[in-house]
């Protein structure tokens, strides 16, 4: 195991500078080297009325949404046919900063939906156990250095998030 005193908050500190430099920095108009963004839409529990089941007849409604920065990794596009009609499947994985996220108070969950490349990506799996150092003694969580986020492609129609124009 590594020794902690080598792992220190500056140690930290700078591994978040170099990623954030690489990766983009939204919150400080730093669009970085890699330059992906994505919008996070978070679901708006308050608003999104449910019958006696838990569910909804007219869709997840969601909060206004979040342009982070991030890397992308898409799989290859299928197609399923069947007697309905074709019908699209991708995954992608998503990976963010951690300390991006925490900087901007956005705790990701199962269910919140991704915008990237003109489509919608619901996180199905979210892993934050990169570590740095190895170190997972530490409970406060600032060695956990990455979150993860398995998505599925979704069907516009199935989402009320509405795309506002502007001149």
């Amino acid at each position: 195991m590594a020794n902690p005193r080598f792992f220190g908050k500056k140690d930290l500190d700078t591994f978040d500078r170099v990623n954030k430099e690489l990766i983009g920095d939204l919150n400080n108009a730093n669009s970085g080297i890699i330059d992906q963004t994505v919008i996070v839409y978070k679901i708006s529990a308050s608003n999104t009325e449910t019958n006696m089941y838990g569910e909804t007849s007219d869709g997840k409604v969601f909060k206004p949404g979040v342009e982070i920065a991030c890397l992308v990794e898409a799989e290859d596009m299928a197609f399923n046919t069947d007697e309905f009609g074709p019908d699209l499947r991708q995954n992608a994985t998503f990976s963010f900063v951690r300390q991006s996220l925490r900087d901007l108070s956005l705790v990701l969950e199962i269910g919140d939906v991704v915008e990237w490349f003109t489509a919608y990506w619901e996180i199905t799996n979210i892993n934050e156990n990169q570590l740095v150092g190895g170190q997972y003694k530490q409970l406060d969580g600032q060695h956990i250095h990455s979150v993860i986020c398995s998505a599925n492609l979704l069907r516009r129609s199935n989402l009320n998030i509405e795309e506002v124009r502007s001149i």
